[in-house]
């Protein structure tokens, strides 16, 4: 939970299901189809534990969908705007979001933030599992990290990981023919084992020449 010494902000819980219904409705969405989503919304408290409103975060990978804004009122908007997105930047950091994107338009708040309308380029590395809602018209994005640089480092471990796969299957490879050279050496061995045996008890049991 983070906040100023007024007012907290923290994730939503199955406690806060119908002070959520009635920020949706608020905000005209689709509640039934919020409801599924609701551990994805960040709210924010006054000191009463009063809800002034609420933001949903959804992550893809590195990437980070702010969808739903839903407040009482706009001046309670402009009270909880700036402790959510605080924040939601300590989550972006934690979860190591390289961007954010957003459905515009978008208000002054979320301009001054470093929001900007996303170009071609960064439209081809939109998660497709992010849809635009009804009524927008816009993608706008915020990158937080370098995107080719995480591709890089992702490309790297990759590398990496087959690397070490490569070399587990080698070693696995090698105590298979280990296994294997032993069976065989154990066969051979009972195999020598039973001639031996074999030898020692039929000159024994085989009749002797006639006098």
């Amino acid at each position: 939970m983070t906040g100023s010494s007024q007012n907290t902000v923290r994730r939503a819980t199955l406690d806060d299901l119908a002070v959520l219904r009635g920020l949706w409705s608020t905000a005209r969405l689709p509640v039934f189809e919020m409801e599924p989503r609701l551990t994805q919304f960040q709210m924010a408290f006054r000191p009463d534990d009063t809800a002034m409103g609420a933001i949903g975060l959804q992550v893809v990978g590195w990437h980070g969908l702010l969808h739903s804004p839903c407040f009482y009122s706009a001046a309670e908007e402009a009270v909880a705007l700036p402790l959510l997105w605080e924040h939601l930047q300590q989550i972006a950091g934690s979860k190591g979001l390289a961007r954010i994107w957003m459905a515009g338009p978008l208000g002054g708040f979320w301009q001054e933030t470093g929001f900007k309308p996303a170009n071609p380029a960064e439209l081809n590395r939109l998660p497709p599992s992010f849809k635009l809602p009804t009524g927008q018209a816009r993608w706008w994005t915020l990158a937080l990290r370098d995107d080719a640089a995480i591709a890089q480092a992702l490309e790297h471990e990759f590398t990496k990981l087959r690397e070490e796969g490569k070399v587990d299957t080698e070693r696995l490879r090698n105590q298979a023919m280990l296994w294997r050279g032993i069976g065989w050496l154990m066969v051979v061995l009972i195999l020598v084992g039973a001639i031996w045996l074999a030898l020692r008890i039929l000159p024994g049991v085989l009749p002797s020449g006639g006098r």
